[in-house]
């Protein structure tokens, strides 16, 4: 596994490893270094002449003395601006990548934008002229499954899942990975073109124009035809304390936030942080996704919940979320930071972007969020392996600026196959929070030097864990104002 990190965003338009930085910000306090070593000699060479050194040494050994001053003077005024020069270039290496790839993002982004509704089109014709081959194929694979005994059906459905486990090296592929969220960021442009919509209207419409229409639309299309076949339907939720609160320190670094994340039965982990002579400060940790169902069962973290959240729609986890926060006594003028996980990553920005909390930091780990506007204002940290499909499904990342920080989890290294989706596993984004956590690189250091002054003058810290389940037989409330989350309204 690599343990090369990329950083990029946070309102820098630089892209680059952190050891590329690390080594910038190191020949930087090497030239201050040098330019100080400089100074002091120059001085010391301007008291100290011939003349007092003769009444030391000897005539020609305070000569030979005086000319290593005057060439250790030189050396230096000569490394100096050279470790500058040095410096300049690395970080203006990195400023070029950084262009380079918002262009290549953008032109890919461009293509797939219009291939999609080029595709969507003439989809209908080509699917006609395909029509009596696709029955055919179809008819003959129907009925060779129906043909088998009940036991064989069942256990042929039953082996998909361990067939797509024993082949993760497919969806481990960060081509794969770039390509799904390139599909998904042109599905809009996709239904523009089977609607027969002018391209350039569809164009300017699209994320690539106007932003009118985009990811949220196209989710929120899905939701609707499966909510019409009794999936993706949201539903009440409720929520119970997980035990009695314990204590613990406080959180200081990236690798505790994400050691934090709840992984068992509670979805929710509240820590309060106790100040003498302040209100009461609190950090949420929110876990990812554990029903993989489309049909909703007793679980609020499910395929539901991810679909109404990418659809900007007001998710089942999400209210369990606030259902918690308002359990655990945060009020909308509660300091607040939240740390989720895939589908916790997205509720977590949704939460910060929502305005509805006095938001302090955002700390997302392989999460689908990237079509979230969270405000700058907001100090916002996101880890995404590139080898990792669930991000990309959350599309590009054009409506936030967060600090990302990349890394290739499987690089030279074989592929798991124990896991589904092993480049997702929390436990490798643990290890990536402790790669980010020993670089040096400026605007991850930032971020964690706001985060930590969150919990200055603690006393104490409690932590309790929440469970949330479904209430199946309750429709969800309204969601006329899930728009507004997504947007940051």
């Amino acid at each position: 596994m690599a343990d090369d990190i990329v950083i990029s965003g946070g309102g820098s338009i630089a892209v680059a490893t952190s050891e590329l930085f690390d080594d910038a910000q190191r020949l930087g306090e090497l030239r201050a270094l040098l330019s100080d070593c400089h100074r002091q000699l120059v001085s010391i060479d301007r008291l100290v002449g011939v003349s007092q050194l003769n009444t030391l040494v000897s005539s020609s050994t305070a000569l030979a003395a005086e000319r290593a001053m005057d060439d250790a003077a030189a050396a230096l005024a000569r490394a100096g601006p050279s470790a500058e020069r040095l410096h300049v270039a690395l970080i203006a290496s990195a400023d070029a990548y950084g262009v380079g790839e918002r262009v290549a993002e953008r032109l890919a982004q461009e293509v797939a934008a219009r291939f999609g509704t080029m595709l969507g089109m003439f989809l209908p014709v080509i699917a006609l002229e395909m029509l009596p081959m696709a029955l055919g194929i179809g008819a003959g694979v129907a009925l060779g499954i129906s043909s088998l005994p009940a036991e064989k059906r069942s256990a042929l459905f039953r082996a998909l899942p361990d067939w797509l486990q024993s082949n993760s090296v497919i969806l481990t592929d960060p081509k794969v990975v770039q390509l799904v969220r390139l599909t998904v960021m042109s599905a809009d442009d996709f239904g523009g073109g089977l609607l027969h919509l002018p391209p350039g209207l569809v164009h300017s419409l699209g994320d690539e124009g106007l932003g009118v229409v985009g990811l949220a639309t196209s989710s929120s299309v899905v939701v609707g035809i499966a909510s019409m076949r009794g999936s993706l339907v949201e539903s009440a939720v409720s929520v119970t304390q997980s035990g009695p609160p314990i204590s613990v320190l406080r959180a200081e670094n990236y690798s505790d936030r994400a050691a934090r994340v709840p992984q068992g039965t509670a979805q929710v982990r509240i820590d309060r942080y106790s100040q003498v002579g302040g209100p009461d400060r609190f950090e949420v940790y929110i876990g990812g996704t554990r029903d993989f169902s489309l049909k909703p069962g007793v679980e609020p973290w499910d395929m539901t919940s991810n679909m109404n959240a990418v659809a900007g729609r007001e998710a089942g986890s999400y209210r369990a979320v606030t259902a918690a926060m308002a359990g655990a006594g945060i009020t909308p003028s509660s300091p607040v930071m939240f740390t989720g996980y895939s589908q916790g990553g997205l509720i977590a920005a949704e939460l910060a972007a929502s305005g509805d909390f006095d938001t302090r930091g955002l700390f997302t780990l392989g999460a689908p969020a990237a079509q979230v506007e969270v405000p700058t204002s907001i100090p916002w940290v996101a880890l995404e392996h590139t080898d990792d499909i669930v991000p990309a499904v959350g599309g590009s990342w054009a409506s936030a600026d967060p600090v990302l920080v990349r890394r290739q989890l499987f690089d030279g290294s074989p592929v798991s196959t124990e896991e589904m989706l092993p480049a997702h596993q929390l436990a490798g984004y643990r290890e990536t929070a402790a790669l980010v956590d020993a670089s040096h690189e400026t605007r991850v250091v930032s971020a964690l030097a706001a985060f930590d002054s969150f919990s200055d003058g603690t006393t104490s810290v409690d932590s309790t864990l929440y469970h949330g389940v479904r209430d199946l037989r309750t429709p969800a409330g309204s969601t006329s104002a899930d728009s507004a989350r997504r947007s940051g309204g």
